[in-house]
C-alpha cells in the first residue's frame, strides 16, 4: 500500500510504499541544479517517518553522494554508509528511491524510446512482450516500456547496472496486479521483487534484492 507522506516542499511529493515487507521511499522533483540533494533530504525525512528512525540526518552537510566502481550512488552520512539508494530521470524529472532495509532500483521509461527501428530481440524475450500485452494490447511500445523499466531497476536493485548483465538475460516473469500497479518476479543473476505503477503514458518501477 502507498502512502504519501506530507513535507514542507511542495515542488517534491514523496511516497512509501511496502515491497518484500519494507518501506521503499520514493520522489521526484524538476531535473535541475542541486535536485538530487533536495531529493535525498527529502527521502532521508520520510525514511525517518515511516521507519520510526529519528537517528537520520535531515541536514544537506550531514550526507555527500558517492559511487561505487560500477556508477551505482552510494549515500554516506558523515563517516557510515547510509540506507540505499537509486536515481532515475527523464528531460524534465529526477526521480530517486531510498530503502534502509535492502538495495533499491528505480526507473522510468517511455514508450517514445521504442518507437521505430528499436533491436526488441536483443532486449526482450518473447514470453515477456507477450506478458506485456495483456496490460499494453494495443500499444507495444508501451508495453516495452514497462519491461525495461522493471529490468532497469533490477539491475539497479542488484548494484551492476547492464554492465555484468545483458538486457535480455533479465528475465521478467508474469504480471500480478497489486495496489494500483503490478507486482513481478524477476531473475537477473538471482532474484528480484519489481513493482510497476503507470507515470504519464510510461511507467515508474521499484526493485528490490530478494538476497539483501
Amino acid at each position: 500500500m502507498a502512502a504519501e507522506y506530507s513535507n514542507t516542499n511542495a515542488a517534491i511529493r514523496t511516497l512509501a510504499r511496502q515491497l518484500l515487507g519494507r518501506s521503499v521511499v520514493f520522489a521526484a522533483t524538476h531535473f535541475k541544479a542541486g535536485a538530487r540533494q533536495r531529493l535525498v533530504l527529502e527521502l532521508l525525512r520520510a525514511t525517518a517517518h515511516f521507519d520510526h528512525h529519528p537517528g537520520l540526518p535531515t541536514d544537506p552537510r550531514f550526507f555527500t553522494i558517492r559511487k561505487d566502481p560500477l556508477g551505482a550512488p552510494i549515500l554516506f552520512l558523515q563517516d557510515r554508509q547510509g540506507p540505499s539508494l537509486s536515481f532515475s530521470h527523464d528531460q524534465d524529472k529526477l526521480w530517486a528511491a531510498m530503502c534502509s532495509g535492502g538495495r533499491v532500483g528505480i526507473d522510468v521509461a517511455y514508450p517514445q524510446e521504442f518507437d521505430g527501428d528499436y533491436p526488441f530481440a536483443r532486449v526482450f524475450g518473447p514470453e515477456e512482450l507477450d506478458r506485456a500485452k495483456s496490460i499494453c494490447p494495443n500499444d507495444a511500445a508501451r508495453g516495452a516500456a514497462l519491461v525495461w523499466s522493471v529490468k532497469e531497476a533490477s539491475v539497479k536493485a542488484i548494484g551492476t547496472g547492464f554492465n555484468r548483465l545483458d538486457p535480455v538475460e533479465v528475465r521478467v516473469g508474469t504480471p500480478l496486479r497489486r495496489d494500483q500497479g503490478f507486482l513481478f518476479e524477476v531473475m537477473a543473476d538471482r532474484p528480484v521483487a519489481a513493482w510497476a505503477q503507470t507515470e504519464g503514458r510510461g511507467w515508474l518501477s521499484l526493485a528490490l534484492d530478494r538476497q539483501n
